[in-house]
């Protein structure tokens, strides 16, 4: 149960801040990574986790979804602490609470509305489980791992997103 608090509340922060209803939904691309990264953490995710109705992240149309301009600083902010993590140096518990936070500003600034809006929530519910599971890594093996996943992540953000 405690599993489910921190991803509910983050949900529900979303759904405020942008003042629009989504359903809960799962990007297809890291699914797999993200499902490997959640066994080794024994959380194990369940068909009822997710909506019947899943939403697949596409292009608009051939094009790149234009993301606010006050949501990219939180964006370019993540994407930083990820490039510049050494973790050979760095904890990797500072980095999923500054990733947190960073995403957190990211949703408090979330003016989209309609397609593009949608299209960035199945991309942020998938990079949001993922700094949850960085939070929760057992050990330094299973942080990179996430990390790298979570760097994974930006990447897809960059494919479809401006």
């Amino acid at each position: 149960m405690k599993k489910l608090i921190v991803p509910a509340i983050l949900g529900i922060a979303i759904l405020t801040s942008c003042e629009k209803k989504q359903n809960e939904t799962v990007v297809t691309e890291n699914a797999a990574k993200t499902e490997q990264v959640a066994e080794n953490h024994d959380e194990h995710a369940t068909q009822d986790e997710h909506s019947a109705e899943s939403t697949k992240l596409e292009l608009d149309n051939g094009k790149k979804w234009k993301t606010n301009a006050e949501m990219l600083p939180f964006i370019n902010e993540q994407e930083k602490l990820l490039e510049n993590f050494d973790d050979d140096k760095d904890d990797y518990k500072v980095l999923a609470a500054h990733l947190s936070s960073a995403n957190e500003k990211l949703i408090k600034s979330c003016t989209m509305t309609g397609k593009p809006h949608d299209a960035l929530h199945v991309w942020l519910t998938d990079h949001m489980k993922n700094i949850d599971l960085l939070a929760k890594a057992p050990n330094k093996q299973e942080a990179e791992k996430t990390i790298d996943v979570l760097e994974d992540s930006m990447e897809t953000y960059h494919t479809y997103f401006e």
